[in-house]
């Protein structure tokens, strides 16, 4: 009875052996086979990602500029009021 039992258990552990084999080498030969098309969706990634931080980094400048923009508006309004104010005082 227990030895039995014993053969059970190695007859088991051989049959998952085997079949991790199994396994192990189909995933190995499936991994080959789809090498190409893994690069070639990593690099679209990329590509992606690269675009999108060209976006962000655009929008930023497209961002600083505007804000730059209203700082230069009204340091000129200051000179034109002050020249204003110096032209009326002088007359």
């Amino acid at each position: 009875m227990i030895f039995d039992g014993v053969i059970l258990m190695v007859v088991g552990m051989i049959v998952v052996y085997f079949f991790l084999v199994i396994m192990n080498t189909v995933i190995k030969m499936s991994s080959s086979a789809f090498r190409d098309h893994a690069l070639q969706e990593e690099k679209m990634l990329l590509d992606e990602a690269e675009e999108k931080r060209r976006k962000k980094r655009e929008k930023e400048q497209k961002k600083a500029a505007m804000t730059a923009a209203p700082i230069a508006d009204a340091s000129r309004m200051v000179a034109v009021i002050t020249a204003a104010a110096h032209a009326h005082a002088n007359r």
